[in-house]
Parts: structure tokens; sequence; C-alpha cells
């Protein structure tokens, strides 16, 4: 597998060479476009004309563009798989008579963020997006904090979500202006009470897109040992779960601590079948239980997506007819109604069976598998390009880059222990010789 990686790899670009940097720039807008772009048009409708649905569709037209043609080359693979999964859609659209251009969106961004990412193959680049990502939610996150009136003058999010749709004025008790309607929690905050009640949502208007890149951000740290930019990394991102009050955020941070030890021994099949497992167990609480779901906490989603699964028919579960149950609130039954079981199946074993280029690209790898698998449980906020543009553009780079051995402490503490011990060897040997010529 590694070999079939290296193979689909072609010859580094030159860095000096113009093409390099006109890729390189393509990169930064469309990563850092995905991030801040929904600010963007908040700024746009707040303080100069009305947007709709179509320019988000139409901007994120233009960032998935521009990555597409920073990733395209003369690897095959891109195109293969697009081609696949396209034809796919396209089955599956003809089956249910109607089409979801959503859906297709929603693995164009991993598929052409990820090939961008293992096209340029450059971990300073995505060191520094990191870096200058963080920096810019730190930024409106303090912003939005301190100086909300102010900031709300800039950025009407509420407003904003209303222009476009998403949220009506029933939803919003007729208000115009504010945040968005999860901008503050209605029980005790989670994390650090004494912050009150606002939870802060910076570029991304809402604050459980914030959580999330907080998480992205926090396994990037924990991934580039060796890197000093790293401390930076995991205080920002500790901020921003803190500031969003993220329990998901902070859960899976805690998470992914835990296991990182144990990502190398863990073997891919587990990775494979636990969603499917989730499937099947929550499915199986669902039918049992009989549930209609639960409170705004962890045991209350899962009790939401039990309720979601049981009420699926067995066309819409393989993907052939359409539905109109809401599945926002359930990663697996969003996934489950938009793909298909067959095409969840292939996706995510595309996903677990990715080929590296160096073992250690596995460890952030499994990072991401640990966020995909508990967020899926509560959102499918994980298909939001906010978040995606960045963390599949840096998995996409370390599958393709060589990256330097790192020693675990283990590793040094054994070398310390066994320079001390060649050390007292020859000590012992001229006590020994001394002792001799007395």
């Amino acid at each position: 597998m590694a070999a079939a990686a290296t193979a689909n790899i072609l010859p580094p670009l030159d860095e000096a060479s113009p093409l390099a940097g006109l890729l390189r720039f393509g990169a930064i807008a469309s990563v850092m476009g995905g991030l801040a772009f929904n600010l963007f048009l908040c700024f746009v409708n707040t303080r100069i004309m009305p947007m709709r649905d179509s320019h988000v569709m139409l901007m994120e037209m233009a960032i998935i563009g521009t990555a597409l043609l920073v990733a395209m080359d003369r690897r095959a693979g891109l195109y293969l798989f697009l081609g696949i999964f396209v034809s796919y859609m396209l089955m599956l659209f003809t089956l249910r008579g109607a089409s979801d251009l959503k859906a297709v969106r929603d693995i164009l961004v991993p598929v052409i963020f990820y090939a961008m990412g293992s096209r340029l193959r450059d971990l300073k680049l995505a060191d520094s997006l990191a870096v200058w990502s963080a920096i810019m939610v730190l930024f409106f996150a303090f912003f939005e904090y301190f100086l909300l009136d102010l900031y709300l003058e800039w950025f009407n999010v509420l407003g904003y979500y209303i222009s476009k749709g998403t949220v009506t004025l029933t939803e919003s008790y007729g208000a115009t202006k504010g945040l968005f309607i999860s901008g503050s929690r209605p029980e005790p905050r989670t994390i650090l009470s004494f912050l009150g009640q606002h939870r802060v949502s910076s570029v991304f208007l809402e604050p459980v897109s914030m959580g999330n890149f907080g998480v992205i951000i926090f396994s990037w740290a924990m991934f580039r040992r060796g890197w000093s930019g790293r401390w930076f990394l995991f205080a920002a991102a500790l901020t921003m779960v803190v500031l969003a009050d993220a329990r998901f955020g902070l859960f899976t941070c805690i998470l992914i601590v835990l296991l990182a030890p144990f990502f190398r021994v863990i073997p891919r099949t587990f990775w494979l079948v636990t969603p499917f497992l989730l499937l099947a167990l929550i499915a199986a609480y669902g039918f049992a239980s009989g549930t209609s779901g639960g409170p705004n906490d962890l045991s209350g989603r899962i009790a939401v997506t039990a309720h979601i699964l049981t009420e699926l028919s067995l066309p819409v579960v393989l993907g052939v007819e359409a539905t109109a149950q809401f599945t926002a609130d359930s990663g697996l039954a969003y996934t489950l109604t938009k793909f298909g079981l067959f095409g969840f199946i292939a996706l995510w074993a595309a996903l677990v069976f990715m080929p590296f280029r160096n073992a250690r690209a596995w460890d952030f790898h499994s990072m991401m598998i640990v966020y995909l698998l508990l967020i899926m449980v509560i959102s499918n906020s994980f298909f939001s390009i906010k978040t995606g543009a960045l963390m599949w553009f840096m998995v996409g780079t370390v599958s393709a880059v060589d990256i330097p051995a790192i020693k675990s402490i283990w590793s040094k503490l054994l070398e310390r222990a066994q320079s001390r011990a060649g050390q007292a060897v020859p000590s012992a040997e001229r006590s020994r010789n001394a002792g001799s010529r007395a």
C-alpha cells in the first residue's frame, strides 16, 4: 500500500518556479476562503446588500473550483475517484427521481482538498495555514466576546441566516439582529461558567463549528511533535473550545490524548467497522426504547439519532428513495440517506484504507477518524467547508510527505538509561585495573 502511494506521487515542485508560487497562493486562498467566506458574506449582508443562499453556493463553488485547479495534475486517482463517485450519485438521483447537488458538494470538499494537499506536499505550508487560521479565528472570537454590540453592527449573524433562509422569523421569535440561535445556552455554561451564557462563534458564525475547528487544530498540534509552533496551537485550540463552550470539542480532545499511544496498534479493520456497529447498536436501541429524542446532551443526541434511524425505510437506507426526514442532527443518518448504505461503506473504506508515504501520517489520520466517528453521532457539521478545507488539506499533506521520525519519551528514557549503563562499564573496568596494578 505504501509502495502504491509512493508510485502515485509526482516529483516535488520546484519551489523557485512561478507555477509553485501560483499553486501555493491558490491553496492559501481556498483554505482561508473556506474558513472565512461566511463572515465576509455576513458583512456584505449587514452593511451593503442582502445575501441569498445562491450567493453562498456561488462562493463555495469558487473556493472548491480554485482548490481543484491547484489539485489537478497527471495523477489518475483524483479523476478516477470523482468519475466513479459522480456516476454513482447520478444513478441514485435517477432511482430517486430527484437530484441533490449538496450531496455531491459534501464529498467534493474532502476529495479535492485532500488531493490539493497531497499534490503540494508542503508540511511548512500546512503549519503556516494552521497558525494563521488560528490567529484569524481568535481575533474575531475576542472581538465578538469583548465588543459584542460593535461586532453585531458589522456582522449581524442572525440577519444573515434569516436573509439566506436558514433561520425563520418564527425560530428567532421575531428578532432580526443578534447572534445565531445557538449563540447562547439556555442552561448554565458547561466550561468555565463565569464566562457567561455567550457561546462565541468567531468567523464560523455559529459555535458548533468553532468547537470542531478547535479539535482539528488541537490534533495537528498533537501530531506535530518537535515543531515549536505546536504550543501556540494547543493554547489556541483550547481557547476556541472554551469560548464556544464546546462540550463535544473538550471531550474529543481528551479522548484523542488518551488514545494517542495506541493508534499504531489499532488495526484499520476496527476503524472500518466501527461506524456501522454504531449504526446497528443505536438503531437497535431506538427500536427497543421507542425513543423520540432527548435533551441537548450526548445521551439526548444519541436518542435523536436512534429515533431518526427507526423512521427510515429500507429503500431510503439503500439510497434508492429520497426522504423528507430531517437528519442534520445525526451525521450517521444524514450520510446514510445521502449516499445509501453501500455508498457510505465505500466512502468510509476509502478514508480508512487511504495509503500513506510515511507511517507517522497514520497518527494524525487516526485522530481525524476519532473526530469523525464521534461527531457523526450528533451532527452532520463535519461536511462543512468551514472546518473541512483545512482539515482535508492537512490529511492530504501528511499522506504524501516524508515526516521526520520523532522519538517518544519512552525511547528517550531508554536511550538515556543505556547511555548511563555504558558509561558505568568503563568506570568499573578502570577501577579493576587500578586494583590489579596495586
